[in-house]
């Protein structure tokens, strides 16, 4: 992991750069820990949308445990984030007069990879050091939700599943029906600033594969992280928009 050192030192990264980086840290932390015997990325992290874990099940104490903290590379930041700029790295692209954040990470710990925030030993007694200004992205993830335990197994903090356990798991997974169409919901997206400069805008990979441009905006008037548009449905987007709008932030995307 000490090959992770001095990229983690710089304050801001190239987009390509950046992700490829995340992805090395991801393989170097997943492929040391246990299979996982059912895929955590396409579980919820809210308990009151568990498909798993049966309504009764403890909560897992978080002082304890802390794998989420390690196993979780992107935790994005938003603008309305209140997180000390040394905690985060800001992931730019190029624009015509410089430079524009389009997305907005928490620090590593450059030997262990965990957030730069967690304190502790994973599996005995952690701690947050920024535990009442967390990103809102932490606020939504759930002790005891579907991917919590799921992350919890990985690490050896709880017990795997047993063989019908996770026979039954898979089967819930695969026969929850399909509530909305996947070409109205965002996979992920990319901020581009247009041909004429001025404006930024954003192109969504949707579930469905296609590509389709789902908003247009001036820096100067919303602020966005591609991060933020990760699973939205359209329709949802809409109402995010109308928040941004409602509530400006000015002069904080762009390196000049």
């Amino acid at each position: 992991m000490s090959d992770f050192v001095q990229i983690t030192r710089a304050d801001k990264h190239r987009d390509v750069e950046f992700y490829r980086m995340a992805e090395r840290m991801y393989e170097e932390i997943w492929n040391n820990l246990l299979p996982q015997q059912v895929l955590s990325n396409g579980l919820s992290n809210r308990i009151e949308t568990n498909v798993i874990t049966p309504p009764d099940a403890p909560i897992p104490d978080c002082l304890t445990c802390g794998a989420c903290c390690q196993g979780l590379i992107c935790v994005g930041v938003r603008p309305t984030d209140n997180v000390d700029p040394e905690l985060y790295w800001d992931v730019t692209t190029e624009a015509a007069e410089g430079e524009i954040v389009v997305d907005r990470y928490l620090r590593r710990n450059a030997e262990t990879l965990a957030c730069i925030a967690l304190e502790g030993t994973i599996g005995e007694h952690v701690g947050c050091t920024v535990y009442e200004t967390r990103p809102i992205m932490c606020h939504h993830f759930d002790a005891g939700s579907d991917r919590c335990h799921s992350i919890r197994r990985a690490f050896g903090i709880e017990p795997f599943l047993t063989m019908q356990e996770m026979f039954e798991a898979n089967e819930k997974l695969d026969t929850q029906p399909q509530q909305d169409d996947p070409s109205t919901i965002i996979r992920n997206a990319e901020i581009k600033e247009d041909e004429e400069g001025g404006r930024l805008t954003v192109t969504a990979l949707m579930k469905d594969g296609t590509l389709r441009q789902v908003h247009s905006y001036d820096p100067e008037e919303e602020v966005w992280m591609q991060f933020e548009f990760d699973g939205l449905r359209l329709s949802e987007l809409d109402e995010k928009v109308k928040l941004k709008q409602a509530s400006p932030q000015k002069g904080v995307t762009r390196f000049l």
